[in-house]
């Protein structure tokens, strides 16, 4: 099991006899910011040429900012959808959403670091970047680079014990009715519906307090119309204007699914006993584990990793075009196999394949409840995806039917190794490329 990595604030106040700001001279500090063993804060010094691991600046800015946009810069999991990703590094400091989960957001005229925030439900990303700002007169260049994944829980409570502490330092100065006061009082004010309410809204890319007000009925229907484990997967994936319409669906899949004849394999039990125990061998990496679980599933159903899996053995599917892209799909479990709507058109069978391969993990794994298959990309997703990928096309099974080294594998070995998977390309390739060249 990889060590857990973590991210650390610490400082020491200052005296800061030239500033006027009573809130930014109460809280100059030296500030050091750890993460995964290294230093976000190492800065050169411009006008000595030497480096240091800390800035100096005031921490009431940066508690603001945290206080400000607590919900939505600790939840709001669309960030990490790949096709955002996929662009992470071009647009971090432009597009306005990346923007906002960034310390260069804080401003204040302070040289804050490009260090940005995205969370994907348990799990959330820290990435900084060298920086030094174009225009402002600044004294620093930032120097590091680097990427961790830390606990969302961790990372919250380190993100509360700055803002706790500058709170209690500005007591101390006698400043006691701040705007940080004042908004931290609200969020830690909450009553367990509103800050469900106010997760849920950041879930689905909105502020609570400035931005969800048109869509509150519709976060509330949602929450009591479904079982919260389909609500969680639906309101990281759906978009708010369709919230409404995407429920009817869920209501018409319902009945579908009911009327749909599962599978009765004997070796679907097996499959959910076996990945129940083998919960208690964890990873920190979420693929980690959807690696290790389609390897067990098929182990159990005794498929060579040169076979291919039939899925029609333990899923049974039918089409109903969802209204929301990014509600895929939504099935129920029986005790020999899953029952299956499939809502997004698929290209083709190899990609409806790699979609049903992501509703059987549910099936075995999400208990009786009912499912969904959803385009959101939180921990839970990756390790779905993973299995799906894993149990359709394994990495051992694709080195074994190449011809060729796997850092060099053409075009052609691919969809060759496709075509037997019945598979797409894409997944054949991200097999060799996460698992094979990656070694």
């Amino acid at each position: 099991m990889e060590a857990k990595e973590m991210i650390k604030f610490s400082w020491e106040w200052e005296s800061a006899p030239g500033v006027r700001l009573p809130e930014h001279k109460a809280t100059w500090a030296r500030i050091e910011i750890h993460a995964g063993g290294n230093f976000v804060t190492l800065v050169e010094d411009l006008d000595s040429g030497s480096s240091r691991r800390s800035i100096y600046a005031p921490l009431y800015p940066l508690a603001e900012w945290l206080a400000f946009n607590w919900w939505k810069l600790l939840y709001n999991s669309r960030l990490s959808r790949p096709e955002l990703v996929s662009r992470f590094e071009r647009t971090r400091l432009t597009d306005p959403e990346f923007l906002r989960n960034n310390f260069r957001r804080i401003g204040d005229g302070f040289a804050w670091p490009d260090l940005a925030i995205v969370p994907s439900g348990g799990q959330t990303t820290i990435s900084w970047r060298p920086y030094s700002s174009p225009v402002a007169n600044w004294k620093v260049r930032y120097l590091g680079q680097g990427e961790v994944v830390v606990s969302s829980a961790d990372l919250r409570t380190e993100l509360a014990r700055i803002i706790n502490s500058v709170i209690s330092r500005l007591d101390e100065c006698g400043l006691v009715a701040t705007e940080l006061h004042k908004e931290w009082a609200a969020v830690t004010g909450a009553d367990a519906a509103e800050a469900e309410y106010c997760i849920a809204a950041a879930r689905l890319g909105l502020d609570p307090y400035s931005e969800a007000h048109e869509f509150e009925d519709e976060i509330i229907n949602s929450s009591q119309a479904l079982t919260s484990n389909m609500f969680d997967d639906f309101i990281d994936a759906v978009s708010p204007g369709r919230i409404h319409e995407s429920l009817g669906w869920i209501s018409r899949a319902s009945a579908t699914v009911d009327s749909i004849t599962a599978p009765r394999s004997s070796r679907t039990a097996d499959i959910r006993a076996g990945l129940t125990r083998s919960r208690t061998v964890a990873t920190s990496r979420p693929w980690q584990m959807g690696w290790e679980q389609a390897r067990i599933a098929r182990q159990i159903a005794q498929v060579a990793d040169t076979e291919p899996f039939v899925l029609n053995e333990y899923v049974s599917a039918q089409e109903l075009v969802s209204p929301e892209p990014m509600i895929q799909a939504l099935g129920r479990q029986s005790e020999g196999g899953a029952a299956l709507v499939i809502g997004s058109q698929q290209s083709s069978s190899r990609t409806k394949n790699f979609l049903v391969g992501r509703a059987l993990w549910h099936s075995v794994v999400d208990g009786d409840a009912p499912f969904l298959v959803t385009g959101a990309y939180t921990e839970k997703q990756k390790i779905e995806r993973a299995f799906a990928a894993e149990l359709l096309a394994p990495a051992a099974g694709i080195a074994a039917l190449l011809d060729e080294d796997p850092w060099a594998a053409s075009i052609e070995g691919v969809e060759r190794i496709a075509d037997h998977f019945d598979v797409s390309a894409v997944l054949v390739q991200h097999q060799i490329d996460n698992q094979l060249a990656a070694v």
